[in-house]
Parts: structure tokens; sequence; C-alpha cells
């Protein structure tokens, strides 16, 4: 009876998740760039994407009478190297839907995938796009395009980031999408990589985007807050102070450059949470980064229903 009850459960739980979730194809139809033509396959196992072939966004809408109107980008972490799919994506949706936010959980390809031409703007390609694709059908999803932002954690704060200091579109316009604005209006990093100067980086990201031994420019190219400019968009920051993986001093940094270049910013350094703060049962006073996102968006956009 026990084990009819757990997979009944199971069932269930799937039928939800394919009932709120939609997956679309950010290059179905034109030309996907930055490609060598080798088919990797997608390999997602124990609640993390290993593998990206087709780049795409999984949509996780609100109840309709609930929908603000608000859409975010969420791209999960894994040090540019795998997605933590479940906790940096699905949970995070999950809990914007509920807010009346809609989501859309990012895969896009990996530097480390054997048919990238140039791994560094790779991940940032698909980010671009990823914009473009959800204005192009933002009426379609009652979203207003003017209100799309990215949601990052760690690398994937890195990769959220780069979409706000990037001003020019990284791959060839083919088509009508691709004609579309293809920066966020807002960003919400939480225990973001930014900078990649050896002092305060995350070695390893730093590795997958700018190489072994980079040069001094690659360097800079790739350190978000080397590159922030007046059309960077409003931006919060999340981190731990003991966070082991990604020093705060990266958000630190990032506020100090959004402020010089005056850029609506919030910085929150929580004393405990550790690397990547989640949604997952977080020390005392940690729990509140969620509490201070929604009022941060109410702040933006007017208090929800």
């Amino acid at each position: 009876m026990m084990k009819y009850l757990t997979l009944l459960l199971a069932l269930v739980t799937l039928t939800v998740q394919a009932q709120e979730m939609e997956k679309i194809d950010l290059w179905e139809g034109t030309v996907m760039p930055n490609t060598r033509g080798i088919e990797v396959v997608d390999s997602i196992a124990n609640q993390r994407v290993y593998k990206v072939g087709r780049p795409a966004i999984y949509r996780v809408a609100p109840k309709a009478k609930k929908n603000r109107g608000i859409a975010m980008v969420i791209c999960p972490g894994g040090g540019y190297q795998r997605y933590a799919w479940e906790v940096a994506g699905w949970d995070i949706a999950r809990w914007l839907a509920k807010e009346g936010i809609t989501g859309f959980i990012l895969t896009a390809r990996l530097p480390n995938s054997p048919d990238a031409v140039d791994p560094s703007i790779i991940s940032t390609q698909d980010l671009q796009r990823a914009l473009q694709v959800i204005r192009s059908r933002a009426e379609e999803w009652g979203i207003d395009p003017a209100k799309i932002g990215v949601e990052g954690s760690s690398a994937g704060g890195h990769l959220a980031a780069a979409s706000g200091v990037e001003t020019e579109l990284l791959y060839e316009a083919t088509d009508e999408v691709a004609k579309l604005p293809f920066m966020p209006n807002f960003m919400v990093l939480v225990s973001p990589v930014i900078s990649m100067d050896l002092k305060y980086t995350h070695r390893g990201s730093r590795e997958m985007i700018c190489g072994k031994e980079p040069t001094e420019e690659k360097v800079r190219h790739h350190s978000i807050d080397r590159r922030v400019t007046p059309q960077t968009p409003p931006t919060m920051l999340i981190h731990a102070d003991n966070d082991p993986a990604v020093s705060p001093l990266n958000s630190i940094l990032m506020y100090q450059a959004l402020r010089e270049q005056g850029v609506p910013a919030t910085l929150h350094i929580f004393p405990e949470g550790g690397h990547s703060i989640s949604l997952e049962a977080q020390p005392a006073g940690t729990e509140l980064w969620k509490n201070a996102v929604e009022r941060w968006m109410d702040l933006l956009y007017g208090i929800k229903n």
C-alpha cells in the first residue's frame, strides 16, 4: 500500500510539474550561433543539468488572476560547468509564480561544450536570445516587455549580470526576434561571481570563461564591475558574509560600480548563509532575503494585488 501511495504521489508531482511548465527552444526556426556543428545531447541527472545541446527556457507562470505582468529569466549556478536545476531553478520559479511573477528557467549552452567556437560568450548569447524571445511573446503570456529581468545565483549571477552590462548583441540578427531589445530591465544577483580578478573570483568560473592563462584584457572584459554603465539596469545584490566559495567582496565591488554610474542598487549582506543562498532553510535573519526581493519588486513596479 505504501509503495502504491509513493508511486501515486510521484505521478501527481510529475503531472503538476508538466502542467506548470512550458519548454521553449530559443533558436527554433533560425540559425544558432557559435557552433561547430557537433551534436550535443542534453544531459540531466541528480537534479543537475550537465550538458545542453538545444538552449531553452522553461516557463513557469502564475495563475492569471495573480499575474503582475513581470517576468524573470532564472540563471542557475554551477560554476559554468553544470546547472543546479532544482534548488536554483525550479524552486525559484515556483516561488516567483506564487508572487505573480512569471519565471523562465534558462538552460544556456555551457562554455565547456565541445560544440562552442567561443566559449566565453556562448551562455550570454543564449541569455540575450531568451530575453528577446520572451519580449516577442510578451502579449501572449501577459507580460509587460518593459518588466523583464534576470535572476542569477553564483556563476549564474555572473551570467545574469553579463546581460546587464553587454550593450551589443553578441550574435548576428537573422530574424525579427533578434531585432528586439536584449538587455534586462532589472537584475537580482544572489551570491554572484562578479570579478575575474584572482583576489576575488571563483577560480572555476574564471577558467571556464577566461581560460587557464587569460590576458589582462580578457580578465577585465569579463569582470562585470568594470563594465557597468549608466545603461545597466537597477540591481539587487544578496550575499552571505561567510560565503566560502564566492567572496562577498564580489557583491560589494558591483554595488560600488553601480553607485559610481548612478544606477539604482541595493545590497544585502547577511552574517550567515554560506554559498548560493537559496529557498531552503537558512540561518536566522538570512531567510529574509526572499522578503527583501519581494519588497524591492513592489518598489520597482508597485505593490501586488
